[in-house]
């Protein structure tokens, strides 16, 4: 179950891919073809494979918040 953000999280606009698989205890990989299949969108900063990749943090806790099961 992904954790709740505090204050500081919540005032950041984008999340690293290696943040999210903290938050969702899940490997780097899994974020990455978790993200491409609900169509996440990506900030690419720089090029190659030294561009830094960001996600939108708004869009990964809507995504949470439609994942979540009541009982």
């Amino acid at each position: 179950m992904a954790k709740k953000p505090n204050q500081n999280e919540t005032q950041k606009p984008y999340i690293s891919p290696n943040e999210l698989a903290e938050r969702w205890q899940c490997s780097r990989s899994s974020v990455d073809r978790i993200a491409r299949r609900a169509g996440l969108r990506r900030l690419c900063l720089g090029k190659g494979k030294n561009g830094n990749i960001r996600y939108v943090r708004k869009e990964v806790l809507d995504y949470e918040d439609k994942r979540l099961i009541s009982a």
